[in-house]
């Protein structure tokens, strides 16, 4: 049977209902536009994540915003207008096209930069442990998810490759979870076209909570339970990692853990060495954040729910004697602190002869005339002819109000070269700085920000103390003490490349200044950079040697901002030398450059001599400090086979927790314990 003829018609209406977009007047005629987005090397992109949004003439709102299904894909516009066309991948804008339809179809072209690679290090607050199966989100900006996976045994993830991000407002951020349980985020993540870069995370969380957990029975009219109504007990077990340990309630009704590896548990009530089906399986996180959970028992209508648990027949053995007191909180011999600088450093780089000087003496009068330490990077081979700049700049050394860093022969990164090579062209640089300014450095901030082994070896070969690249090239912790070689990072800046635009712009003053609290917190200081770019007026596709008032404005705020906050102004150089100890208590925040001494050792002895916490608990906990080099032990032989510990070492712990013998005393016992085997470490 023949169709009617309206049929193929109807559907091509429906067809062009379907692609014209909503709010188009359906008076003007169509033509087709052909979108073909392609990387910068020419490669087509996968339309995976990648989103276009079109404006017509100039209006300001969108007039059709579309996921590119294929590429190229067809969109058919009304005809004999100017469009604007914006591409996003991974929520990230990426390019910008322009076309005008007329009476023939077009075909335009987009070319964005090339996606970068972003790999996370995830690790304890110790900045060293790393943290297993942890589970890392990546999300846009905007909030939106865009790649999911675990942390390996060494703490790292696979490598995500993403859009980078070439609009100075766009970033990535990271959440990082034990399962639901959210652990730290980090913001404001950049990602350079191209290039593969290792992102370190450490989470504010021990790798083994050494506080006393404790766990409170109650029945299903919420009264505690004693000891007198059973032998009660409480079962942890590791989710996702071999933990077996279980502490019977005592006559207080509290059961007691100590020495506990971060990560997620499962809490089981055992009576009579049997799991109990009027306690559901509870699960939950021993972070270091709470200490005391509460397990009720079932009532009468959620035991014959879908939830209970059935009863296991199997036996699980007692591992601890039972506490005779309520555990008592010892005071520590020592206090826990870390290092902070409390300051910020100022870096301006690129100096060289001939090009902006006059922005470049505008920014050095600048920090001249308020009195603040200002760390200057010379590129040297094009450094020493300019009279307007060079002279200032002796003057400026003469009345100590310069710093000076090696910037480097040229801006060849030193990463090309091999290690003899660096060391030849360090030693020729620092001669050449001597020879010109008659000084002699020992910072160093390497050309493009780039340096390797071969480049901090040949810096201690030629004196230098002091490294400052960038966050991009050089990661935490950063040691505020102690270092043969320091490492003070750009923390954050003023100016950014944007690489669509192939130019420095300048960034807020509200960004910096947050930025600078941030590094500050996290590492007790913050290097401030500074380019001459940024501060210049840009004009037909250059640099001006004008100075933008607008951008240095801004600078001035954040000079202010910072005097606001008493935060001190240092040399580079000098970061290592201001620095002081903070009581944690007193702190905001943990430094992953911070050498903190646990307050918890006494407290552990303690409770382990009153029956608080197992002999596994307190051997454990021991381990790690030794493993941490907190707790130093004299030269000792391994034992072997040791499996019961002396009452006497027990007794010394206590009286050592109650400040009756001193720190050797116990010592000698732990160290007793080793020769016995019962405590093991790799000497």
């Amino acid at each position: 049977m023949q169709k009617p003829l309206f049929y193929p018609i109807s559907v091509l209406v429906i067809f062009f209902l379907l692609i014209i977009p909503f709010g188009s007047s359906y008076s003007e005629e169509l033509q087709s536009l052909q979108i073909e987005v392609k990387y910068t090397n020419g490669d087509r992109i996968n339309p995976y994540q990648t989103n276009y949004v079109i404006y017509k003439d100039y209006d300001k709102d969108p007039y059709f915003e579309n996921k590119l299904e294929k590429n190229p894909d067809l969109v058919f516009l009304p005809k004999d207008h100017r469009y604007k066309i914006e591409v996003y991948v991974n929520d990230m804008f990426s390019e910008v096209g322009y076309v005008n339809l007329g009476d023939e179809s077009q075909k335009l072209d987009i070319h964005i930069p090339l996606p970068g690679g972003l790999k996370f290090n995830v690790f304890f607050e110790d900045g060293e442990s790393p943290i297993n199966n942890a589970t890392v989100v990546i999300k846009s900006h905007t909030g939106k998810e865009q790649r999911l996976g675990n942390t390996n045994e060494q703490g790292d993830t696979m490598r995500y490759w993403l859009q980078s991000t070439s609009n100075q407002d766009d970033y990535y951020l990271a959440e990082v979870y034990f399962d639901e349980f959210l652990l730290t985020s980090m913001s404001n993540i950049k990602i350079h076209q191209g290039v593969a870069q290792d992102q370190k995370i450490i989470v504010p969380i021990p790798e083994v909570v050494q506080d006393l957990i404790s766990f409170r029975l109650y029945d299903d009219e919420s009264q505690s339970i004693l000891k007198k109504n059973g032998d009660f007990s409480v079962l942890l077990e590791g989710q996702k990692h071999p933990f077996l340990r279980e502490s019977k309630i005592n006559n207080n009704g509290d059961a007691y853990f100590s020495s506990i590896p971060s990560g997620i548990y499962s809490a089981s009530v055992l009576r009579d060495g049997i799991k109990d089906s009027l306690w559901e399986k509870t699960t939950l996180a021993i972070i270091g954040n709470q200490n005391e959970f509460e397990l009720f028992q079932l009532n009468e209508k959620n035991q014959n729910s879908e939830s209970v648990l059935s009863p296991k027949s199997e036996p699980v053995v007692s591992l601890i004697s039972e506490p005779v007191s309520k555990p008592v909180i010892y005071q520590p011999s020592i206090n826990e602190y870390h290092l902070t600088c409390y300051c910020v450093s100022f870096r301006l780089d690129d100096v060289q002869d001939y090009w902006l000087n006059d922005v470049q003496l505008e920014l050095i009068e600048l920090f001249s005339k308020n009195n603040i330490p200002l760390t200057i990077g010379v590129i040297i081979d094009s450094f020493g002819n300019d009279s307007k700049i060079v002279e200032v700049v002796k003057t400026q050394i003469k009345n100590n109000n310069l710093e000076i860093a090696n910037h480097g022969l040229n801006s060849t990164p030193f990463t090309v070269y091999d290690k003899q090579k660096q060391n030849d062209m360090l030693k020729k640089s620092s001669d050449k700085i001597f020879e010109k300014l008659n000084v002699s450095t020992t910072i160093f901030i390497p050309p493009g920000n780039r340096f390797n082994e071969d480049t901090k070896q040949a810096l201690l070969e030629n004196g230098y103390t002091h490294l400052s690249a960038s966050m991009f090239s050089d990661k935490p912790p950063f040691s505020l003490q102690g270092a043969s070689l320091y490492r003070f990072p750009e923390i954050t800046s003023t100016g950014e490349y944007v690489s669509s635009q192939n130019r420095f712009l300048g960034v807020s003053a509200e960004k910096t200044i947050s930025q600078t609290i941030e590094g500050i917190e996290m590492y007790g200081f913050a290097v401030i950079s500074l380019h001459p770019q940024e501060f210049s007026i840009y004009q037909g596709g250059e640099y001006l040697n004008d100075l933008n008032s607008d951008q240095f404005a801004k600078l001035q705020t954040v000079i202010e901002e910072i005097k606001k906050r008493n935060i001190d102004f240092v040399y580079l150089g000098e970061i290592n030398n201001k620095v002081s100890k903070v009581n944690i208590s007193e702190a905001s925040k943990i430094s992953s450059a911070s050498y903190t001494m646990p307050i918890w050792i006494k407290n552990n002895a303690g409770w382990w001599r009153d029956g608080h916490i197992d002999d596994d608990s307190f051997v454990q906990g021991i381990q790690f400090l030794i493993k941490k080099e907190i707790m130093q032990l004299p030269p000792t032989t391994q034992g072997s086979g040791g499996t019961e510990i002396p009452t006497w070492v027990k007794s010394n712990a206590g009286w050592w927790a109650e400040g009756r013998i001193s720190d050797d005393d116990f010592i000698y016992g732990v160290n007793y314990l080793v020769t016995l085997g019962i405590i093991v470490i790799d000497f």
